[in-house]
């Protein structure tokens, strides 16, 4: 031991010497080197010369000059006495945390609180290294822009330039300097802190696993009679001044606890009326899960009310009576956070469980398992509390140490008792969701001393199910027991009380989670308020708002066990300010090798991101909404407009992103140039299509809603993204072609500049009819039709003499191709209805059939007359002969 500590002794000594001592010596030798000036106005005394030699030949070079005096100004002096100030801070708290820790390696208060120094050292050495980083990072570019110095045989550079070298290499040797101090500071800061880690380790080890005698061996129990006689006198002359008090004020006393009793009983019955006023009046329907988990927040804080309020003024009344004082007052600032912690476990599960009102219960438990489970919740809480408090009692009065034992093993006993009566007892489930509404008056509550028979139908279920419940509390309750029947007290009483504290903090967590699922929407039916809310007053659809949703509810439930992971700490043995701390390096970050991960920085990054995409959204909405609805606009235009504020919004959002989470965007645009060729390979025609689809939106040959035709198929153009488009044919079927095929192939748009095309109709009239009466009729025909435009106005064609008759065409200018069928349609009703009523015949296929070998003809077919005839029973004279 003596060796350690000279050694820790002697490498303090020895960096506190290299930090302090190094710049000095550097100043020390550059004024030493450094002749002195002459007092202002008397020259400087010649020194005694030796004799000359001889003079030195022409080409001889002149030895440099010495290096100049740094000369400080007052800026600097006083940025040099801070940085030697925080680096003799630093180096002393070190030295006096040093000195602590080898001393209090027994004590575990000690090294706790040694933990949080070490902890707070590290941080002020780091916030002295980030803060003096920049600063030195500054002076190098300074001392680099002023270049090396000359050397020995070069001509000197001037006065003004040495001094600035001078004065910038001083503070760069204070800078660095400091920066060594901070950096051995946090390395020996962080063996101190494991060596306080691995000490309190073995300290826990050592009290935990202390062995005490068995409760089940009679010696233990001959051992605790025989101290009961002494632990009655111990109690009655520790409680002696106390209970003298209590006599004098037997009074107040007395007044105090009727009071209390009133209170309790007052408040007891309000709550009761209430609760039943806004819970048990009739309803058209049942209670849904938001509203269920909207009680549970504001029931558990009013059935805790009664007993909370009447421990508060029993407190207040005690303090103003004189009697919390001495040994009953310590014993008192223990019992009531224990007794505070019994109520509200008492009244959270009461709130959650609602054994008593089935329509209000969020868990699907029947009313009977419901029941069981807040009484042995409820008693464990109980036996937990009055461990607490007895505990502190025996260690206040100096009870004998037996005494203490047996109550620890008892307690650790009957909670490792509840809990198996707890695995044992079946979770049944409701039925079906119409079981709760049967139950009671008005299908909302029912008595307390109700039959099983009137209880809500239930679903048997498996003793040991859920198992991701059961069977940890089984494993604990077997622990617990086995660990206090054999004698290891402190570690079955460790084991029960992370039980209980940790199960009531996942508890008070379940509450958070079952309020976020009922705001944000309960999963597997359709009531979601938030994305109602999102789609009503924002105007998200339904897709968005869903996925806002559960990023929020991911983000959230994340929250919850960030707030909880501190919690859980403290009651696994660390105090708050080290849970705080491991919360700390958690969230805000912690290094691995030379990196530094911040979970806090990556969770509002992408925070950032979902915000800047939200906000783009709205932006994308409002344009549909408003701008771009406008008539005046083309709908390929806003489509362009509001693709291109999409696709910006988003890479404005990935940069925003990237560069809050701590990614260098230069490292980025680095590995992204070194794999452009083998990315520019594999992804050629994803990149290619991502370019076809960006000259789409700026030169737009085509855009939403045009008609087109390519690679032998048409229709109407409905999206364009950004590797392709979407093209819905005739038969309302989705077309996906890639971008880059309407940039390399012909593409055909009927609807590129305008919307006018045209509709013609042919027809053939006979031979007989006259030309220009058919020429009349089809041009009134198409002056008529209101679909058509009449400027230019329709025009009749004479397109030939066909094989049946006259060919002619009607050709119509009209406003909208995509309607040209229609048009067409409307066009041959009315011409068809036009030839009738003038008489116009329109002629049939016209078709010459050419007949050969006519006897051939005739054999075959009187063949075929004579087998039918024959199969009829019917004779037919021969043929006469010719």
């Amino acid at each position: 031991m003596a060796s350690l500590r000279f050694s820790v002794r002697t490498r303090a000594l020895l960096s506190a010497l290299l930090v302090v001592v190094a710049p000095a010596l550097c100043l020390s030798n550059a004024l030493a080197q450094t002749p002195q000036a002459a007092p202002q106005g008397k020259p400087a005394p010649a020194a005694a010369a030796p004799a000359q030699p001889p003079a030195a030949p022409a080409t001889e070079a002149t030895p440099a000059p010495a290096p100049p005096v740094p000369v400080l100004s007052a800026d600097d002096q006083a940025s040099i006495e801070d940085i030697r100030v925080r680096a003799a801070k630093v180096k002393s708290t070190q030295d006096v945390l040093e000195k602590s820790v080898e001393r209090g390696l027994d004590n575990d208060e000690e090294l706790r609180q040694l933990r949080v120094d070490l902890l707070a050292l590290i941080d002020s050495a780091q916030a002295m290294f980030d803060a003096l980083k920049p600063k030195a990072e500054s002076l190098r570019q300074l001392v680099e822009k002023l270049g090396a110095a000359p050397e020995k045989d070069a001509a000197p550079e001037s006065e003004q330039v040495a001094a600035e070298r001078a004065r910038l290499n001083a503070l760069v040797a204070e800078v660095n300097g400091a920066l060594k101090a901070g950096e051995l500071a946090q390395v020996r800061a962080r063996q101190l802190l494991a060596t306080v880690q691995t000490a309190r380790q073995s300290l826990f080890a050592k009290q935990v696993l202390k062995r005490n005698p068995s409760p089940v061996f009679p010696g233990t129990w001959t051992q605790l009679i025989d101290d009961i006689p002494s632990a009655s006198r111990q109690l009655s002359y520790s409680l002696s001044g106390w209970t003298g008090t209590a006599k004098q004020k037997w009074m107040e006393l007395a007044s105090l606890a009727v009071g209390l009793l009133v209170l309790f009983v007052a408040l007891t019955a309000i709550v009761r009326w209430f609760l039943a006023y806004r819970l048990d009046h009739p309803r058209e329907k049942p209670p849904g899960f938001f509203e269920q988990a909207a009680a549970i927040g504001w029931v558990a804080p009013i059935l805790a009310l009664p007993p909370l309020a009447t421990l508060g003024v029993a407190a207040v009344g005690l303090e103003s009576l004189g009697l919390l004082v001495l040994d009953v007052g310590q014993i008192a600032k223990v019992a009531f956070p224990a007794l505070v912690l019994f109520i509200a476990v008492a009244a959270l599960t009461r709130a959650i469980l609602s054994p008593g009102r089935a329509a209000w219960r969020a868990v699907d438990l029947s009313t009977r398992a419901a029941r069981k489970i807040t009484r042995i919740i409820t008693r464990i809480a109980a036996v937990f509390s009055f461990d607490v408090i007895a505990q502190e009692a025996l260690q206040r009065l100096y009870l004998p140490l037996s005494i203490s034992i047996m109550e620890s093993a008892l307690a650790s006993v009957a909670i490792g008792l509840l809990m198996l009566q707890l695995v044992r007892t079946p979770f049944e489930r409701r039925s079906d969701s119409g079981a709760a509404s049967r139950a009671g008056a008005g299908g909302n509550a029912v008595a307390e001393g109700a039959p099983p028979e009137a209880l809500p139908a239930a679903v048997p279920d498996s003793r040991l199910r859920p198992f991701l419940i059961k069977l940890p509390l089984l494993i604990a309750a077997l622990a617990i027991l086995t660990l206090s029947l054999l004698g290891y007290i402190s570690l079955g009483r460790f084991i029960t009380t992370q039980v209980v504290v940790t199960g009531s903090v996942i508890a008070v967590l379940l509450v958070f989670h079952l309020a976020i699922r009922a705001v944000l929407g309960e999963p597997g039916t359709g009531i979601k308020p938030f994305s109602t809310v999102l789609q009503e007053r924002v105007g998200l659809d339904a897709d968005q708002s869903e996925a806002l949703s559960r990023t929020l509810s991911f983000l959230l439930n994340a929250g919850l066990v960030l707030v909880a992971l501190p919690l859980i700490l403290v009651t696994w043995g660390y105090s708050l300010s080290e849970a705080m701390a491991w919360l700390k390096a958690a969230v805000f970050g912690f290094e691995i090798g030379d990196f530094r991960i911040s979970l806090a920085r990556i969770l509002i990054a992408i925070g950032l991101f979902l915000a800047l995409v939200f906000v783009t959204r709205l932006a994308q909405r409002w344009l549909d909404t408003g701008v771009l609805r406008s008539r005046r606009l083309d709908p390929g235009i806003a489509n362009s407009i509001r693709t291109a504020v999409g696709y910006t919004g988003f890479i404005v959002a990935t940069l925003a992103a990237v560069s809050y989470g701590g990614l260098d965007i230069t490292n980025i645009a680095i590995v992204a140039g070194a794999l452009s060729v083998g990315i520019g390979f594999g992804l050629q025609s994803i990149i290619n299509n991502f370019v076809s689809g960006l000259i789409l939106l700026v030169e737009r040959p085509i855009k939403v809603g045009d008609r087109v035709s390519v690679k032998g198929q048409e229709g109407f153009v409905r999206r364009i993204s950004v590797r392709s488009t979407e093209i819905e044919t005739a038969d309302r079927a989705s077309l996906i072609v890639p971008n880059s095929e309407f940039i390399t192939s012909t593409v055909t748009n009927w609807t590129h500049r305008n919307a006018l095309g045209t509709a013609t109709v042919k027809v053939s009239v006979s031979y007989k009819s006259d030309p220009e009466r058919v020429r009349e009729i089809l041009q009134k025909v198409g002056a008529e039709c209101p679909t058509v435009l009449q400027h230019p106005a329709p025009s009749v064609g004479f397109d030939g003499f066909g094989a049946n008759g006259l060919d002619f065409s009607l050709s119509t200018v009209i406003p909208d191709v995509t309607k040209a069928a229609t048009v067409q349609t409307e066009l041959r009703f009315r011409v068809l209805k036009a030839f009738r009523e003038a008489g116009i015949e329109m002629p049939y296929a016209q078709h010459d059939v050419h007949l050969r070998d006519l006897d051939l003809v005739r054999t075959v077919l009187t063949r075929l007359g004579e087998e039918r005839a024959r199969q009829a029973g019917v004779t037919f004279p021969d043929p006469p002969k010719t």
